[in-house]
């Protein structure tokens, strides 16, 4: 059993069984006299009382407590930080992308469709074939996807046909990103009206374009030009901010970045959370597995979201006699550490410490708590689920409970409103959902959550489905 610094040890047979508060109590009577002999617990050096502890000190330790308190008050900033690195990411295969097209042009035309006037007949271009989606290195447009697809040519004179053909065409689509920081919200574009024909082949009225480059070039250039003004900008994916608290907390995407050799796209979030320095994910590699979608955090964020839902009132910090939010209780606690299990296990550990700051016998206990995280029953989301409590260091009435750790699993009252707050606003972090495709509805499940020092990544799978036209 750890034993505290405090030179005092109770007996166990004393305090056993009493609870934590009037054993707290009780030790503070015996120890703020320290006199000899075996009443003060070690031989020698004659009796009486010697003046009241500082471990005691009420006023010393609220101050301490205020101190502790005003340390971790969270101020937002005040514009969403615009550069890197990123505390939270989105990030999208090819997959993922393609199915967020799909839902986003189910009622449109495939972007490459269009009538040319020629010197001699008019050309009329149409899709054969569904796009496939690549991501690609596009010279001077780093954040363009391309869509490969096959398409018929038809050549008429007024309304006499002369000739059709086959034809195959790359075109790259700019993404782009919009934010409204006022409303929270980030918006995807794939911006069709800036397309570009970046590959072209046809054969037509004998004629091999491989064999013509200037025809081609030529073709190239027309072909942009009206796909440009025939189609225009598509909006793929709205991102919301966290739903916590009192809506204050923002996070938008700020940085989109194609990243073709890891199959991928990322879409780098900054929140107004003020996060401490070496904050930021390791974007680097292709997701795990055949995942479409992942959401990452970094683990280093959570402290400070906490620390914020204590501003705001969520997480209370002051408590009563029985454990219930008082903002003029005798409890009171403060946040410590929130981060990622260094292990690796499915958790995030915490540290805390609960102080008595009145009415006597005052002082500190500090304690460590995981918070599980896993995939709830359902796969639609990821529940977090604290762990005992288990008391590690203390100071005055904080040490008699040290002494007596069996009493802290016995009267878990005191915390027990704070593990659940708390549980609850890591859970609402974790859980970031607000995604939304106008006129489609996405269907996510959950298929893998891990958690390490440096982040939680949860790997998403999910389904847009055009959402149903009443008429109305």
């Amino acid at each position: 059993m750890m034993r505290s610094t405090f030179p005092w040890s109770p007996s166990r047979g004393r305090w056993r069984g009493i609870p934590l508060k009037r054993s707290v109590a009780a030790f503070g009577l015996l120890v703020a006299c320290r006199g000899g002999g075996d009443a003060a617990g070690g031989g020698g050096g004659g009796g009486g009382c010697r003046g009241e502890e500082i471990d005691f000190d009420c006023e010393t330790r609220g101050q301490e407590f205020f101190q502790r308190s005003q340390q971790e008050v969270t101020p937002l900033l005040s514009p969403v930080p615009d550069r890197g690195p990123y505390p939270v990411a989105l990030q999208l295969t090819e997959e993922g992308v393609r199915r967020l097209l799909e839902g986003a042009v189910a009622d449109q035309e495939i972007p490459f469709t269009g009538e040319l006037q020629l010197a001699f007949a008019t050309a009329t271009f149409q899709p054969e074939s569904d796009p496939i989606l690549s991501f690609a290195e596009v010279s001077g447009c780093r954040n363009c996807i391309l869509f490969s697809l096959d398409f018929g040519l038809d050549l008429a004179s007024g309304d006499t046909p002369i000739s059709s053909g086959p034809g195959k065409v790359e075109l790259s689509i700019p993404l782009r990103l919009e934010a409204d920081e006022a409303a929270g919200v980030s918006t995807l574009i794939a911006d069709y009206s800036q397309a570009e024909v970046q590959y072209l082949e046809l054969f037509i009225y004998g004629i091999d374009s491989k064999d013509h480059d200037a025809l081609t070039g030529a073709l190239k250039v027309l072909i942009t030009e009206r796909v440009q003004e025939q189609f225009e900008p598509v909006s793929l994916l709205e991102l919301g901010s966290w739903v916590i608290g009192q809506g204050q907390i923002r996070l938008l995407a700020r940085e989109l970045i194609v990243q073709p050799e890891d199959d991928k796209l990322v879409l780098g979030m900054h929140t107004n959370l003020p996060l401490p320095d070496g904050t930021g994910l390791d974007l680097a590699g292709p997701l795990p597995g055949d995942y479409p979608m992942a959401v990452s955090m970094d683990t280093r964020l959570f402290l400070t979201m906490s620390h914020r839902m204590f501003d705001e009132g969520e997480i209370a910090r002051r408590y009563d006699e029985s454990g219930n939010p008082d903002p003029m209780g005798t409890y009171g606690v403060t946040l410590t550490e929130l981060a990622g299990n260094v292990n690796g296990n499915p958790q995030l550990d915490s540290e805390f410490r609960v102080w008595r700051i009145q009415e006597g016998y005052c002082g500190y206990a500090d304690a460590v708590m995981p918070l599980d995280v896993k995939i709830n029953n359902t796969r639609t989301g990821i529940d977090i689920t604290p762990g005992p409590a288990t008391l590690i260091a203390g100071e005055g009435a904080g040490a008699a409970a040290l002494e007596e750790q069996d009493l802290v699993e016995e009267n878990q009252d005191l915390i027990e409103t704070f593990r659940a707050d708390l549980a609850s606003a890591v859970g609402n972090t974790v859980n970031y959902d607000s995604l939304d495709l106008e006129g489609s509805t996405i269907v996510f499940a959950v298929d893998e959550v891990t958690v390490d020092p440096a982040a939680i990544n949860s790997y998403l799978n999910f389904e847009v489905y055009a959402d149903e036209n009443d008429g109305s």
